[in-house]
């Protein structure tokens, strides 16, 4: 096996260390609003509002609650309830398959505006 050189410890190390800000960034980037899809429409809610939302899906309703900037799925009609044991979320997006309702987390485009083309 041969010796790694200088060069490739220093490629190493940028890798370490860009991956290390990279992941801070997205840890760090939290969004305040979330979209909840279902088969037939998006709704969007803030979530430093706390609320229960009934939302209808394919079998039929899912009540989900926004608390402390949380959300979690309070109940579910499916059948093995992984939507409902997932338990409550802050940043990762969630999903109960069997009944269509999808929650993800919106990002937050304040700091990163980009402008792809001005139309007059």
């Amino acid at each position: 096996m041969k010796r790694l050189k200088y060069g490739d410890v220093l490629i190493f190390l940028f890798i370490i260390i860009f991956s290390f800000f990279y992941a801070k960034n997205l840890i760090s980037n939290k969004s305040s609003k979330i979209i909840i899809d279902t088969h037939d429409k998006s709704l969007r809610y803030d979530l430093n509002t706390d609320r229960e939302i009934a939302v209808n899906g394919l079998l039929g309703e899912s009540k989900i609650v926004i608390s402390n900037g949380q959300i979690m799925f309070e109940s579910s009609p499916c059948r093995d309830k992984l939507c409902i044991k997932e338990g409550v979320l802050k940043n990762a997006p969630i999903i109960c398959m069997p009944n269509g309702i999808s929650i993800r987390f919106e990002k937050n485009m304040e700091n990163n505006i980009e402008i792809d083309s001005i139309v007059q």
